[in-house]
């Protein structure tokens, strides 16, 4: 992780609070996560994270829906042979989190999902249900409701819902005040990471699934998969914009699904 963190230009809008989120933990094949990586498996954080802004908080990402994963017949099909999803609650994983923070979905101005993969697309029923509009890029939406299914990790039934309020983003975009969308295509067609800009702490570069590790960064080592064969050099280029962006902005590069790095960030006071 870049530690320099410049000046923020006076004329560049700034957001007022970032707060780390861990949803769930995952049991994922390290080759899953990196390219080149073992078969060992990781214990790796399902994330989010909540930015207080000028037009409110902004909510990025929301995590697995817990339900198919519970109860007397849980769906093993999707994580076989790793294990399944741990969550820190017995209740809803982002609603609980939210409450930690005594917000709830209708407390969200604007929120965004990076990719449709199950694991960032299972809380949208509850910002449906709050009317919350949510970004999303829009190759990515194509992908999502024509091509991909079960078999690529997407899930109709978390996205298809007709009561969700869709931004819909072409590249690089505004989310809200010091919160915006870089596209970083590759591990899915329409991939976004998020560029944060704080007062205090300086520029934040969430990777997301562009960069699923630490390690990643650090060995100079692409994502594990992507979900469109001929997508493969996007991988490369999107992880390359992003090492590229930090070094030229100072800015903290934050991997995805780091079991690593992903702990110390969430104190529950956040970043200023």
């Amino acid at each position: 992780m870049n530690s320099r963190i410049p000046a923020v230009s006076p004329t560049r809008p700034t957001a007022r609070r970032l707060i780390c989120l861990t949803l769930a933990w995952d049991q994922i094949p390290e080759s899953i996560s990196m390219e080149g990586g073992s078969e060992r498996i990781l214990r790796e954080p399902v994330c989010a994270i909540l930015v207080n802004t000028d037009i409110g908080w902004v909510l990025l990402d929301t995590g697995t829906d817990a339900r198919r994963f519970r109860g007397p017949n849980p769906d093993r099909e999707l994580y076989a042979p790793a294990g399944l999803p741990e969550f820190l609650t017995d209740g809803d994983p982002l609603l609980d989190a939210l409450a930690a923070h005594e917000l709830t979905p209708s407390d969200i101005a604007v929120a965004a999902v990076s990719h449709l993969h199950f694991d960032h697309s299972g809380g949208l029923r509850h910002l449906a249900e709050a009317g919350v509009e949510v970004c999303i890029q829009r190759r990515e939406r194509d992908f999502a409701l024509t091509t991909a299914g079960r078999d690529d990790a997407y899930l109709r039934e978390d996205y298809e819902d007709p009561a969700i309020r869709w931004r819909i983003l072409d590249g690089d975009a505004v989310i809200g005040p010091g919160v915006e969308a870089v596209s970083t295509p590759g591990h899915t067609p329409g991939h976004m990471s998020y560029r944060i800009t704080m007062a205090e702490s300086g520029t934040w570069l969430f990777a997301m699934d562009a960069i699923d590790l630490q390690a990643g960064i650090d060995l100079d080592q692409v994502v594990g998969t992507h979900a469109v064969a001929a997508d493969a050099p996007a991988v490369r280029e999107s992880h390359n914009r992003l090492v590229a962006l930090a070094e030229r902005e100072g800015a903290r590069l934050v991997a995805g699904h780091c079991p690593v790095t992903w702990p110390a960030l969430t104190a529950p006071e956040g970043f200023a």
